[in-house]
């Protein structure tokens, strides 16, 4: 799968705090809070993001 740039934008702010609000994202990111949504859809489902978890730094 190919990632454009709004997809890693969004996989960063995940990797920082993973239990972000899609509308903090949305504004983060400048988008829609849908289009947000539907990223992490796609992104779920072709196995990119397989979960989310906390992780000792």
């Amino acid at each position: 799968m190919n990632l454009d740039d709004v997809d890693r934008q969004l996989l960063s702010l995940l990797r920082d705090d993973a239990r972000m609000s899609v509308v903090a994202l949305a504004k983060q990111l400048r988008i829609s809070r849908a289009t947000v949504q539907n990223r992490l859809t796609r992104l779920e489902q072709n196995g990119v993001i397989v979960g989310y978890t906390v992780r000792k730094c």
